[in-house]
């Protein structure tokens, strides 16, 4: 479920945290300046002996999706060296996707859908929202769905879940699959804990 925005608060203020970004959050334009105020904070922390830390993270499947976009949108000068110079330079990592991520996915997974024929209703379900088809037509879909894809938010959920990490988002999900996040973010709410929190720091040094 989502965090409120006062847990959240309370989160990013004691607590070291790595917040993980969901591609729906990368694609903003305040993403970069998102990541400079945690900077900043951090920097501040420093300075005033204070341990707690700001991580940033873009999950790998998530990366893709954005290197992707970019690639699409910039054509012949689109530079992956760039990419990752910007986000070095804001000291965001990307995850690797691990054996162990792999693991926690197929529990989530199996969690939700238990057997063949309710993952294939899944599938099938979301791939006729993806086209816009009302929800009282969907009966007069054919297929089973097994043959549809699988979506990619499952993969970036449950890198974010394993690792305890923040997920901060913005893509509310039509299958169900962000409920079994344990910890989930709005993005306007953590902008608003990460600027209170640097206003907090901030009165230290007037």
């Amino acid at each position: 479920m989502v965090m409120k925005a006062s847990d959240i608060r309370q989160l990013v203020q004691t607590a070291d945290l790595t917040l993980a970004f969901d591609t729906s959050v990368t694609v903003r334009r305040g993403f970069l300046s998102l990541c400079d105020l945690a900077n900043r904070i951090n920097e501040r922390r420093k300075v005033l002996g204070i341990s707690e830390e700001i991580r940033l993270c873009v999950p790998a499947v998530a990366h893709t999706e954005r290197l992707f976009d970019l690639a699409q949108e910039h054509g012949g000068d689109y530079d992956a060296a760039v990419v990752r110079r910007v986000l070095r330079e804001r000291n965001v990592d990307v995850s690797d996707f691990t054996e162990q991520d792999a693991e926690c996915c197929a529990e989530l997974l199996v969690q939700q859908y238990s057997t063949p024929s309710k993952w294939h209703a899944f599938k099938k379900r979301r791939c006729l929202e993806c086209t816009g088809m009302p929800v009282q037509y969907h009966k007069f879909a054919t297929g089973t769905g097994q043959r549809c894809g699988a979506p990619n938010d499952w993969l970036i959920i449950a890198q974010a879940s394993r690792a305890k990490m923040l997920l901060v988002m913005e893509d509310k999900g039509r299958g169900g699959e962000y409920e079994l996040v344990e910890r989930q973010a709005r993005y306007s709410d953590v902008r608003d804990a990460l600027q209170c929190t640097f206003d907090e720091l901030e009165s230290h040094f007037s």
